[in-house]
């Protein structure tokens, strides 16, 4: 008889292991969370509730100017511009065909027409850079009340984003991460983590969501 060959098979990690989150959480009960107009729009890249989750984050803030790094195909900057209504201009950035990031879990994630649900509002502002933020200046981006990362989740992209929407957010406005989790697919969990720890910034995530966020 042959010898069997061990098994490869890992069992996928549930979405949300709050065991294995440092951050402190804010349970989804304490945020104004109502539901969106979802109409036109898919679910692509979000878990079930975030994105109504962002949306309560946002309108928390009354932001008159939002940025979002990693716009890609405009679906958060559409539900953003539909669902909050004090926004007054919206500024997305993305990158070009070619780019590679740094995870390979995003590889398949570059948009072939970056922010088409979203370029028809008059409000929004695409801003396409050959590498992402790490082209831009703070003086490139508008001062704003909310900025949402949602880029490249290598170190080097999450650190380039929040320095740049850290000198970009007025006081009393509000960062936003996506991909806050524990998979290990990509590094928002271990800066976040330890900029927390740093004692630096205060930061929290939304419990049952991969949210993360920051108060200036």
């Amino acid at each position: 008889m042959l010898a069997r060959k061990p098994s490869t098979f890992q069992p996928q990690r549930p979405v949300y292991e709050p065991s294995l989150l440092k951050l402190p959480a804010v349970p989804q009960a304490d945020l104004d969370v109502h539901p969106i107009d979802w109409s036109g729009l898919n679910a692509r890249f979000m878990n079930p509730g975030e994105l109504e989750v962002l949306v309560a984050l946002a309108r928390s803030v009354a932001p008159k100017v939002a940025i979002e790094f990693g716009v890609n195909e405009g679906r958060t900057a559409k539900a953003l511009l539909r669902n909050v209504v004090t926004i007054e201009r919206y500024v997305g950035i993305d990158v070009p065909q070619g780019y590679v990031t740094d995870k390979i879990v995003q590889r398949r994630e570059v948009p072939q027409q970056p922010a088409h649900l979203a370029l028809d509002d008059s409000r929004f502002r695409l801003l396409i850079a050959r590498h992402g933020s790490h082209d831009l200046l703070i003086d490139d981006l508008p001062e704003c009340d909310f900025a949402f990362i949602d880029g490249d989740h290598g170190a080097r992209g999450v650190m380039q984003d929040q320095f740049l929407a850290l000198n970009r957010v007025r006081k009393g406005g509000m960062i936003v991460y996506h991909d806050y989790h524990a998979r290990g697919t990509v590094d928002v969990q271990a800066v976040l983590e330890e900029l927390h720890k740093s004692g630096r910034r205060l930061i929290q995530h939304v419990e049952g969501t991969w949210l993360a966020f920051m108060r200036v």
